[in-house]
């Protein structure tokens, strides 16, 4: 009878660790996000006085920052790396780096065309709070 008990416990082991096992998806390729296409964002600074360390706008695809449209030259001549990624609750987490050695971490929430959070940088000692608009040339706060 012992040995009973060890095989439906040991079955319950196997069943909950397949269950708990992650799910590969059907397609390698990265799924389209709803936050994808391009966000013009406006920074303001509100501690400390410190340059626009935040771009003018940004790409994001599949729920990745993949590049900024302004700041696509900084970028491709090396003055300026980013990485962020957006939650499919639409949290963003991001980070700017310039060629000089100034950090601006920015994160928040984006909802449908809109966004908004806060920005720091320990570099430069400020901050402050940022808004963005999905698409098109209008700034964030019209």
């Amino acid at each position: 009878m012992r040995w009973l008990g060890t095989f439906v416990f040991a079955s319950m082991m196997a069943v909950g660790a397949a269950q708990a096992a992650p799910r590969e998806s059907a397609s390698a390729a990265p799924e389209a996000s709803r936050y994808d296409g391009g966000w013009v964002f406006e920074a303001r600074t509100t501690v400390g006085s410190c340059p626009g360390l935040l771009p003018d706008s940004i790409e994001i695809r599949g729920d990745l920052l993949v590049g900024t449209q302004a700041g696509a030259a900084a970028l491709a001549a090396g003055r300026m790396a980013h990485w962020g990624y957006v939650e499919s609750d639409g949290a963003i987490m991001t980070r700017f780096t310039t060629q000089g050695g100034h950090v601006a971490r920015a994160h928040g929430n984006l909802r449908g065309n809109t966004g908004q959070g806060a920005w720091s940088s320990s570099t430069d000692k400020c901050g402050g709070t940022w808004r963005a608009h999905r698409g098109g040339a209008q700034r964030a706060g019209n």
